[in-house]
């Protein structure tokens, strides 16, 4: 009687777990991705079938990679295209979270432009573990058409943020101009690096920061 959230790695990022290259099978990593892309095609298909009304791909954002080589938005839409207006899609780019540590400069704003390419509902972008950097970004993909999670956990710290902390990040947010009803608070990335008594208490922190918020704009709003 609830909405069936799966969450998969996408192409590119099942690529970089496997070895490529000379006397490998694949000759490079973009060879490996696009290998994946049936395999991924396959499993997404099957989960709509099974039931699954909302499907999250992970990638590596594209600035982390830029002599890849790969065609990130290509390999992206082909590993998804099943599920296209049959299940709501979404696309978490990464800045990578091995050990809990980011691997590359984390700027979005190079790729603004790709991001809107992904045939997704919405993206979902980390910003608690950039001190909110570029978080008006998110109304202009607002404004684009896609909806918006917005990181405003961060999973790659062990300090445990306050309420109020994540009603402030939730609120500089919605101050951009970011429709409330358009907007999805998350943690950052997954917590399969974080301590699991961190997490909990991460997570309780992020759904009563989302209620302060909620009460502050029920109190400000004209009667």
């Amino acid at each position: 009687d609830r909405p069936l959230k799966v969450t998969l790695p996408g192409p590119f990022t099942l690529s970089g777990r496997l070895a490529t290259g000379p006397g490998s099978v694949y000759a490079s990593r973009v060879d490996a991705a696009e290998a994946f892309v049936p395999i991924l095609r396959a499993e997404v298909d099957g989960l709509v079938t099974a039931g699954a009304s909302i499907i999250q791909v992970d990638e590596p954002s594209p600035a982390i990679h830029p002599d890849a080589g790969a065609d990130f938005v290509a390999l992206f839409n082909a590993a998804v295209q099943p599920t296209v207006g049959r299940a709501r899609l979404g696309a978490h780019l990464c800045f990578g979270n091995f050990l809990g540590r980011p691997l590359a400069p984390r700027s979005y704003r190079p790729i603004v432009a790709a991001m809107l390419a992904f045939e997704v509902d919405e993206l979902v972008l980390e910003f608690a573990n950039r001190e909110m950097s570029e978080v008006g970004i998110l109304r202009e993909i607002a404004d684009a058409g896609r909806d918006v999670a917005a990181g405003v956990v961060d999973v790659k710290s062990s300090h445990v943020e306050t309420p109020d902390e994540v009603a402030r990040r939730t609120e500089s947010i919605v101050a951009t101009g970011v429709p409330p009803e358009r907007l999805t608070l998350v943690p950052d990335c997954g917590f399969s690096q974080t301590a699991r008594h961190l997490a909990v208490a991460k997570l309780h922190a992020l759904v009563d920061g989302r209620d302060l918020v909620r009460g502050r704009s029920a109190v400000s709003a004209p009667a």
